[in-house]
């Protein structure tokens, strides 16, 4: 299957770029990739490689804060080498969008598998973004409908932060999940995945400045900014990206 040409012509002019984040050693997956984004024009951006990452030299040169990172996590758990690399590959990302000075960006990473049957009304979804969004997920995970469960397990949480068992803000509780917005937008919550999602130059430097260094993993960056009001971030209902592992199973993730 190929991406519809409309739908192909339109991001093309939409974003000033549109990037696949991957690393050299990942050459299977980007022919996968080409073949799936067939239609559509993008370059591939090399990221960092978790196997050539030496993380002690990473916190000596205070590219990685390692207790810091530790005290972000709901966990109380420092990132490993996989996440560390990937938070670093999008970090690169921001930092070349500002230097290059683009305006807005597609990220995409080379694991990305389209929802063909949805494309065709990518273009009218993205027109409907207001003219200051900041940030926009065409693909995630988590969240994707607001339950009487979750609406239950947010007031919770929300007494929880209120009397501070919580690393999470009642501010950031309050933005816990999506909101209503237009007819195939919602304001986004808390998210997971990073696998497909657009930036513009004004979230990139607040990205890079909270992941300098890095603290967060590259998703938990973007859900945390969004949670404490500081970037306006959407998703898109439909989504319009999956990511492999969920189409096949033999596909492992570099995360881990």
């Amino acid at each position: 299957m190929t991406i519809p040409t409309d739908s192909s012509l339109f991001l093309q002019q939409y974003f000033d770029q549109i990037l696949v984040v991957t690393v050299p050693r990942f050459a299977e997956r980007q022919e996968r990739v080409r073949e799936r984004l067939a239609g559509l024009s993008f370059s591939f951006f090399q990221g960092a490689d978790k196997l050539q990452l030496d993380m002690d030299q990473l916190k000596t040169d205070g590219e990685y804060d390692e207790k810091k990172a530790a005290t972000i996590q709901r966990r109380g758990m420092a990132l490993n080498s996989g996440e560390v690399a990937c938070a670093l590959s999008h970090r690169k990302v921001y930092e070349k969008m500002i230097k290059e000075g683009w305006k807005k960006i597609l990220i995409l990473e080379d694991d990305v598998v389209p929802a063909y049957d949805e494309l065709a009304i990518l273009p009218e979804t993205l027109r409907e973004l207001p003219e200051d969004w900041e940030l926009v997920y065409l693909g995630y995970l988590k969240h994707e409908k607001v339950t009487a469960g979750l609406k239950m397990k947010q007031f919770f949480y929300s007494i929880g932060a209120a009397i501070g068992l919580m690393k999470w803000s009642l501010k950031m509780v309050g933005n816990l999940l999506p909101r209503p917005f237009s007819t195939h937008l919602r304001r986004a919550g808390c998210h997971d995945c990073t696998h497909a999602y657009a930036i513009t130059l004004a979230a990139a430097e607040k990205l890079i400045h909270a992941q300098t260094p890095v603290v967060y993993r590259a998703d938990d960056l973007l859900s945390d900014l969004i949670m404490k009001g500081e970037v306006k971030g959407f998703v898109t209902d439909p989504k319009f990206f999956d990511q492999e592992v969920f189409h096949d199973p033999a596909v492992g993730s570099e995360i881990r």
